[in-house]
């Protein structure tokens, strides 16, 4: 096996891909045109070509009808989108992206590289993760982790000897969003309590810049304006504009920007004050989590304070986003890579794996383990590495007397993983009982709820008997969720020793359709 493994940043809006060199230093690879990061766009020209990157996002303009843009969103759902003819997934869209990371880091280094490491938000639940690995199968690559952006990012600032620190990650991503509070230490990562969005993120700013600059557009060009917003052309030209605004302003206290829609052309002013205030209520939802979390993590260690406030992600940048954790949370936070510290630590969190010096699941290593420090563990032999549950789990029982669903949670969301809960002892609710439905259920909201409808089903198999049972026959159910959040199911009818199994394949595709996406992706000619 290969020595050199690959740390992916698969993004909503921009990906990037490092890996540990010769000098034992994370290294972001540039793509074909000298960048750290590649726009995560495609366009697809005909039904055998995709164009990857940043050319795939310009043809948008020409062709959004097979451009595709911001698919991460769509992770762990049955979206379903055609182009040129053919149905494609998130998880093949998303692993047209990853095939085209890894085959430009190979031309550049000249290696033949299939092992990577891929990141996840860390509010990402079991689905989404499951959908990120499949991603990784699909595009014929040897996925040797999946580990969250904010212990990624916190592996890239270097995990030290200075001692033991209690660490907030601030992630403001493309087109997620995560807090992360951990305690870390010489090669030693602790998560104790994370909170996100999935759909809150950098996006969402640029939105919020599309709306305030097509207001002002129209406000400007008045009657000349009718119509515009039906304009696919101008919309798409707008949203460019917008992000290419969005940046400028956190450099500059104010931009000019000119916008033309047939015979109107107007020139407009943008002031940093205008976006701040056009996207304070964004903010004030990142605040908000962000206090969630610390309170979250304080109620399972009582007395925690935080030492360093760590800021993640492109739109973290943007002036607005600093300002506001010092002068709300009384905070300083810290600068980092940004676009680039994620990668990174996707790449420290594989070489350790493939070196064996990585414990993922809370256990000592042996002695023996990690003889020499590591550079790029920051002096440290070995990395030990605890998460926790993004979202509770359970399963869906039916009460004795009214006979109404309901969710039993067995795992709860902050719960340190991976874990074997306690096995829940069912039974059957009816005579002549021939088999017993197992509904696997994931936290849909902030809150548990019993209520059925406010949770996401993630599975759901029947488990048949050897014969028909009575009444309250039992039915025991044993659980692992594994350290990267994937759960696995068995029931078991202990009268017959009949089981029935829920993988980790708790995701929208089954094998078979994984390997009709791999058939499918591997017959594309990629360009970036």
């Amino acid at each position: 096996m290969s020595n050199t493994v690959y740390g992916i940043d698969l993004g909503t809006t921009y990906s990037a891909i490092a890996r540990i060199n010769e000098q034992e230093m994370a290294e972001v690879i540039k793509n074909f045109e000298g960048q750290d990061t590649t726009p995560s766009a495609l366009f697809f020209e005909s039904e055998d070509n995709v164009v990857i990157g940043a050319e795939a996002k310009r043809g948008a303009l020409a062709d959004p009808d097979n451009s595709c843009l911001l698919i991460k969103r769509e992770m762990g759902t049955d979206y379903a989108v055609q182009y040129q003819g053919k149905d494609y997934t998130p998880e093949s869209l998303s692993a047209l992206i990853l095939r085209a990371m890894v085959d430009a880091a190979n031309e550049a280094t000249g290696e033949d590289v299939d092992q990577v490491v891929i990141t996840v938000p860390a509010y990402f639940g079991t689905q989404e993760r499951e959908a990120t690995r499949q991603a990784g199968q699909i595009a014929q690559l040897n996925v040797v982790g999946i580990v969250t952006e904010p212990v990624a990012a916190a592996l890239s600032i270097g995990i030290r000897s200075e001692g033991a620190q209690t660490i907030m990650v601030y992630d403001l991503g493309g087109g997620t969003f995560d807090t992360t509070v951990m305690k870390v230490d010489s090669g030693k990562v602790e998560v104790v309590g994370i909170d996100g969005s999935r759909t809150l993120g950098g996006a969402d700013w640029d939105e919020a810049m599309v709306q305030l600059l097509l207001e002002r557009f129209k406000a400007e060009a008045g009657a000349n304006a009718e119509g515009c917003e039906a304009d696919d052309e101008f919309l798409l030209d707008l949203q460019l504009k917008a992000e290419e605004t969005k940046k400028s302003l956190t450099r500059k206290h104010d931009v000019k920007v000119s916008l033309r829609w047939e015979s109107a052309k107007v020139s407009l002013t943008i002031t940093r004050a205008d976006f701040e205030a056009a996207t304070a209520h964004l903010v004030n939802q990142t605040l908000e989590i962000a206090e969630r979390t610390v309170k979250n993590a304080q109620q399972k260690e009582p007395g925690l304070t935080i030492d360093r406030v760590l800021l993640v992600g492109g739109s973290s940048r943007m002036p607005m986003i600093s300002e506001a954790l010092r002068n709300t949370l009384n905070w300083e936070p810290e600068n980092t890579d940004f676009d680039l510290a994620v990668a990174k630590g996707a790449a420290i969190y594989g070489q350790a794996h493939i070196e064996e010096i990585l414990s993922s699941d809370g256990e000592e290593l042996p002695e023996t383990t990690g003889n020499e420090s590591k550079f790029f563990l920051g002096g440290a032999r070995s990395l030990s590495v605890k998460n926790v549950l993004a979202r509770g789990l359970g399963v869906q029982f039916v009460r004795e007397a009214s006979g109404d669903p309901y969710v039993h949670f067995f795992a709860h969301a902050n719960g340190t993983i991976p874990c074997e809960p306690a096995p829940i002892d069912a039974q059957t609710v009816a005579d002549q009982q021939t088999h017993v439905e197992l509904s696997l259920y994931e936290q849909a909201g902030d809150q548990e709820s019993e209520n059925v409808t406010d949770n996401r089903e993630l599975k759901s198999v029947d488990l048949p008997f050897a014969k028909p049972m009575p009444k309250e026959s039992p039915v025991r159910i044993l659980i692992t969720i594994t350290t990267e959040g994937l759960v696995r199911l068995k029931a078991e009818d202990p009268e017959s020793g009949n089981s029935v199994e829920l993988e980790a394949t708790v995701s929208q595709l089954d094998e078979q359709q994984v390997q009709e996406a791999a058939s499918q992706v591997s017959s594309l000619s990629l360009r970036s």
